[in-house]
């Protein structure tokens, strides 16, 4: 026998569904996914929500305090299962703040469908900007008079040092004791404390621990380096990582050209190692190694404070009561994203809805043209 608190919760979702396949998807998106109404469990606190119809299911998310707490339920036989985050599962058991939040956001879609104009107006007026995104220049989150961690000097040399080596011939022949006598020099110009030991020491030390067989290569054998390269003994591995980050850190890796030649390839994803990584390029640049630095002028227009830092409330973002603390002056330089309006669905979305609902995907969709013949829609690539 199915418990009562969870018929009620099928039926939640059954009337909140009803009204959702209502409103008009995400524009541009293959799958059918909805921007749902704000949940508000308290004054000022605006919670986004989203949705996703695929398989036969309604996936629904709820941005709370850097936390996705999500539920997906059945449409055919209206099963719920709920996942929350830590910091939503302290506040909240998932099945109640659900039932709280499909009891708000089918009211709020009631009354966007009854008049969307009024309801959009309001919902822009009142939104507070701690719920809202946006992005600001990189410097104006810095405190005042913080100077850029790249500085004019260094940037030319960067520069100089990456064209120089981009143009290098690539070489013919490569060793462990070629590839760590550079990863060395690495090590040594960014991490000072590490000078005087061994590259393999520092490697040790520093990268990540599945290197795949790469220190166990002899030496001065490019042989024997080629053919464990071209093996599977080092696949699932990260022997290049020479710098363990999350999700990862710095990576320095050889690539074979088309006449099995060698070049390097430096590249870094964490932040947190963007002016280190920029130390590495350079002492690279003094070994006349041919390598090219992935990405570089991101690089440095986040260390130089020119590119853009997204602010709101979700994971990954910086928070706008931080900004307040930090440099109050630059809240009136943020660039907000617009707010999303809920409007009543068209047609053409309609039969997207009714398809994805009768066969579980998108894949295959076509676009119904008023006299003429059906044309395909440009598949989405993942």
């Amino acid at each position: 026998m199915t418990p009562r608190g969870s018929e009620q919760s099928a039926s939640e979702w059954s009337v909140f569904f009803e009204m959702l396949r209502e409103t008009e998807p995400i524009a541009g998106t293959y799958d059918v996914e909805w921007l749902g109404p704000y949940f508000i469990p308290r004054r000022k606190q605006w919670h986004r929500s989203r949705f996703m119809l695929y398989g036969g299911c309604l996936y629904g998310s709820l941005e709370i305090d850097w936390t996705t707490c999500s539920a997906h339920w059945s449409v055919a036989s209206g099963s719920v299962s709920y996942e929350g985050g830590r910091s939503c599962a302290m506040a909240w058991e998932p099945e109640k703040l659900w039932a709280s939040a499909l009891s708000q956001l089918t009211r709020r879609l009631k009354s966007a469908l009854s008049n969307p104009v009024a309801y959009n107006h309001r919902v822009r007026r009142l939104i507070p900007f701690d719920a809202r995104a946006g992005r600001v220049v990189r410097k104006w989150t810095w405190s005042r008079n913080t100077r850029p961690p790249l500085s004019g000097k260094e940037l030319g040399v960067l520069e100089t040092a990456c064209e120089r080596c981009e143009r290098t011939a690539p070489w013919r022949s490569l060793s462990s004791a070629g590839y760590f006598r550079l990863v060395g020099r690495m090590y040594d110009a960014a991490f000072p404390e590490l000078a005087g030991l061994s590259p393999r020491e520092q490697h040790a030390l520093s990268a990540d621990s599945r290197h795949g067989g790469l220190l166990d290569i002899p030496d001065a054998d490019p042989l024997a380096f080629r053919e464990w390269f071209e093996s599977k003994m080092w696949s699932g591995g990260h022997p290049w990582e020479i710098v363990f980050g999350h999700p990862h850190g710095i990576l320095f890796s050889p690539l074979p050209d088309d006449d099995r030649r060698w070049r390097f390839h430096l590249s870094v994803e964490s932040p947190g190692l963007y002016l280190r990584t920029v130390k590495m390029a350079i002492a690279l640049g003094e070994t006349g190694a041919p390598f090219a630095f992935h990405d570089r002028d991101s690089i440095v227009a986040a260390l130089r404070g020119i590119d853009d830092v997204e602010i709101g409330p979700t994971y990954g973002m910086l928070s706008l009561s931080c900004l307040r603390e930090t440099r109050p002056e630059a809240i009136d330089r943020v660039r907000w994203d617009p707010i999303a309006d809920i409007q009543p669905i068209t047609n053409i979305q309609r039969h997207r809805v009714d398809y994805v609902l009768r066969t579980g995907s998108p894949a295959g969709w076509e676009v119904p043209c008023a006299k003429r013949s059906i044309r395909k829609l440009p598949q989405w690539i993942g």
